[in-house]
């Protein structure tokens, strides 16, 4: 989309339905703009995932990054609801956050453990991954246990491809060897695939590995997993014991191109965010006006332009200056980002004056193509960034209000500033 012109006909077609929940919202919240998060969505997704899980399998919810940006605690409180038996996180810091909100299913941490992350491993009752196994011989032995005196548990993150934590298919016998020695429990053994959605035998190659390497201990009570989003899409693992989806939750494709969108979509699932905004200022310009800093848009003839109090502090990234567009709810229309992206603020055209209390997706939550965060991943990449789909929802911070949906109407208000993710 460029060229500063107001797409309609088929964008008609795509008119958003919550015109009325996101008028509701913003005068709820008192504010020209905020994040609505749909936790409908994220209920049925979970819903859609044990679908595509085998009838033993569990669905271990990874949470990390605030739950992709929706929020840390709304979204757990859906997934606890919805039976999902294990979380993991990112950080231990994380694992920390959630047990002292009263969380008790077993907290996988993802990230690879450090000596100095020990102490709170043990007193929060969290299951660290582990590559090798300098953190654990660095404690004496006698110390790893949990506060009710149960052994320390750890997940075995196996490298089979991904080249980045992990240890080496060779090597995993002796890391066994060793943690039995230590008598620390071994909780888990996984992977992660490194190929996306449409290379489903890139990531069949690296569960072959795993399911080989693993072989000798499928009799331990220990579990395997290895189905992420991609994974849970391709269908690759998830007659595991768990599959391990962290963006499906959320409604967000692990990749952007149109094959891996559409088979992400035909699976059913709904992304869970959306931000919505109402002009602050509008005015006609006549031709020859720049707009905004560095003049980077000139009008071609009078043109309407309208302001929205969101800019790249919020989250909104600067690289859809001039190639971004904002859907207006009531009428499907795609209305052109005119000039920079600027911190507090981005200026749209419009074909007429808007109407009262007339609200526009800033991001919308669907697979739209020009809108939603697969949307704008593709129109960020084109610009030559490497921001992924993931980040379209996480980097925004807690500026701008939020609002929680359950049951098809409000649930849940926090103002600016007002709340952690």
């Amino acid at each position: 989309m460029t060229g500063g012109v107001c797409m309609r006909g088929e964008a008609r077609q795509k008119a958003a339905p919550s015109s009325a929940l996101a008028s509701q919202a913003l005068r709820q919240v008192r504010a020209p703009s905020c994040i609505l998060v749909n936790l409908d969505a994220v209920r049925h997704n979970v819903q859609v995932l044990r679908g595509l899980a085998g009838p033993n399998t569990g669905i271990m919810g990874v949470v990390k990054g605030s739950a992709y940006g929706l929020g840390l605690l709304p979204v757990v409180e859906v997934l606890l609801e919805e039976g999902v038996e294990e979380l993991s996180v990112a950080t231990v810091a994380e694992g920390v956050y959630l047990r002292r909100q009263g969380v008790t299913r077993p907290i996988t941490v993802l990230g690879n453990l450090l000596d100095c992350e020990v102490e709170d491993v043990l007193k929060h009752r969290l299951i660290p991954s582990i590559s090798w196994l300098c953190p654990l011989t660095a404690q004496p032995s006698h110390s790893l246990n949990y506060p009710d005196g149960s052994r320390l548990r750890v997940a075995v993150n196996l490298d089979t491809g991904m080249s980045r934590y992990g240890v080496q298919p060779q090597d995993l016998p002796a890391l066994v060897t060793t943690l039995d020695a230590l008598q620390v429990t071994i909780h888990s053994i996984y992977t992660h695939f490194q190929a996306a959605i449409d290379e489903p035998h890139k990531n069949k190659r690296q569960l072959d590995i795993f399911l080989e390497t693993t072989e000798p201990y499928k009799l331990r009570p220990l579990t395997r997993h290895v189905a992420a989003t991609t994974g849970c899409v391709q269908g690759l693992g998830t007659d595991l014991d768990f599959i391990r989806p962290g963006g499906a939750i959320a409604g967000l494709c692990s990749g952007s191109d149109e094959e891996s969108v559409g088979l992400f979509a035909k699976c059913g699932f709904r992304p869970a965010l959306s931000v919505v905004a109402r002009p602050t200022f509008f005015k006609q310009l006549p031709s020859g006006r720049g707009i905004g800093y560095d003049a980077t848009y000139q009008t071609s003839c009078d043109e309407w332009i309208a302001n929205l109090t969101t800019g790249w502090s919020d989250g909104f990234s600067r690289c859809l200056s001039n190639k971004g567009v904002v859907k207006r709810v009531r009428t499907g229309e795609l209305c052109p980002i005119v000039g920079r992206v600027s911190m507090d603020s981005i200026t749209i055209r419009l074909p007429e004056p808007p109407a009262e209390d007339e609200v526009f997706q800033v991001i919308s939550d669907d697979f739209d193509e020009n809108t939603s965060a697969v949307g704008l991943k593709r129109i960020i990449k084109a610009s030559g960034q490497g921001l992924s789909v993931y980040g379209i929802t996480e980097n925004w911070t807690t500026r701008l209000p939020r609002v929680y949906i359950r049951n098809g109407s409000i649930a849940k208000v926090y103002h600016s500033l007002d709340y952690t993710c």
